[in-house]
């Protein structure tokens, strides 16, 4: 029992320190900037309009 609450305690300090990793480095923000949005830029200027500003 006591080996079970150990590797579970580590694995919720283990994610716990993941999560912090990415909120302190603002990880979620630069992987969206970086990889996604240049994405949709690139769908998104193909697209014909019916009205430009």
């Amino acid at each position: 029992m006591l080996h079970f609450i150990l590797i579970a305690g580590a694995v919720i300090i283990g994610v716990f320190l993941l999560l912090f990793a990415i909120y302190f480095f603002n990880l979620d923000m630069k992987l969206i900037v970086n990889v996604i949005a240049p994405i949709f830029e690139k769908y998104y200027d193909k697209r014909k309009r019916k009205q430009y500003l």
